[in-house]
This record gives structure tokens, C-alpha cells and sequence, in this order.
């Protein structure tokens, strides 16, 4: 069965608003903000086993600032980086 897409959009169909998307188990996939069809603000992602993959900013569609990348292990932090645009 196909998930309905449930992404709010603005009045030229572009993603707009707060957004999840979940794997096809119903687990968390990510989560986030859009503003005009660009991701913006703080995002979240998470593998598919539920453990936290990355987190970060997003100003854009670029990432900014500090990001977290985790292994798949549990969480274990794999590395930080500061991105700047």
C-alpha cells in the first residue's frame, strides 16, 4: 500500500511547512522544515533500525552550522563537522 504523501505545500505545490517521512515499517525516516520547496531549519534523519543518523541545519537546502553524523551501531557519533555557507 502507498503512503498518501502528506507534506503540507503553498499555493504553487511546493513543499511548505513541517514534514516526517517514514519508512515503509512505519519507523521515523526524518524530519524537518521545508520553506518553498527548500529544506530550512533543523533536521533530523534516522536509519532504518530507528537509531539517529545525522542532525543539523539547513538554511536553504545548503546544511549550516554544527551537524552530528552517528553510526548505525546505537548513536555512536561518527564525526562532527561546522559547515559554512
Amino acid at each position: 500500500m502507498k503512503k498518501e504523501d502528506l507534506t503540507p505545500r503553498n499555493n504553487k505545490g511546493q513543499k511548505h511547512g513541517y514534514c516526517e517521512f517514514y519508512y515503509s515499517n512505519g519507523d521515523i525516516g526524518y524530519k524537518g522544515n521545508y520553506i518553498n520547496d527548500n529544506a530550512h531549519g533543523y533536521w533530523e534523519a534516522y536509519h532504518r533500525n530507528g537509531n539517529i543518523r545525522y542532525k543539523g541545519k539547513f538554511i536553504k537546502n545548503e546544511q549550516y552550522g554544527y551537524w552530528e553524523f552517528y553510526y548505525n551501531n546505537g548513536g555512536e557519533l561518527n564525526r562532527k563537522e561546522y559547515i559554512i555557507l
